[in-house]
């Protein structure tokens, strides 16, 4: 008797230790959903071309998939990308950041939308400006560790590392080499408009 006692107690003991372990080894996992809202106006066209505005704003969902429960605060990076047309260049637009935690109350899941960015390109004899090309999303934890990434274009941690660390308005090329600032858009497109669409006689 006093043996089958002593075998289910390590037995249960195992139990707990399996089950500490198993927490251990399996972390928080998110579901993570981003899309772009994207549409394009045209608001001038001539013999040498026309302009156009093309207006990008990006929803991000995050969900906790299963598991226990996970109360402590995590933060979404959201990096908007575009590529200038002139260029081909890549730049980082903008760079949002939003803290946030799973609850009860909001169902395990956070949503957030970026403001509505206005992309301004010329075509024709003068080409110029520059369209929406991807994202990057980095999930994070309060410590900085990375819990999960999603982006619309395949990048490699490497890559990942490079975006974050490089941060808002840098201009960098297709092998990740960092090439100036991304200029005033709304500038640089408005002395852009007039040429593309002089008309001529």
């Amino acid at each position: 008797m006093k043996s089958l006692t002593k075998n289910l107690l390590s037995v249960a003991i195992l139990s707990c230790v399996t089950a500490t372990s198993a927490q251990a080894t399996f972390p928080l996992r998110v579901d993570i959903d981003v899309s772009a809202k994207r549409s394009t106006k045209q608001i001038g066209a001539g013999t040498s071309g026309e302009a156009k505005v093309e207006n990008v704003q990006c929803r991000v969902k995050i969900r906790k998939s299963g598991g226990q429960p996970y109360e402590e605060q995590l933060t979404a990076e959201l990096y908007v990308i575009g590529r200038q047309i002139h260029t081909g260049y890549y730049g980082i637009i903008d760079v949002v950041k939003e803290d946030f935690t799973f609850t009860k109350e909001n169902d395990n899941a956070f949503e957030f939308k970026s403001q509505m960015y206005a992309i301004g390109r010329t075509s024709g004899n003068i080409n110029v400006g520059g369209t929406y090309e991807t994202y990057l999303l980095v999930v994070i934890d309060k410590s900085g560790k990375i819990i999960d990434t999603r982006s619309g274009r395949s990048i490699g941690d490497k890559g990942i590392a490079l975006i974050r660390e490089m941060g808002p308005r840098t201009l960098f090329d297709r092998d990740g080499n960092v090439v100036g600032k991304v200029k005033n858009p709304g500038q640089a497109f408005r002395k852009a408009v007039p040429a593309a669409t002089f008309q001529s006689d």
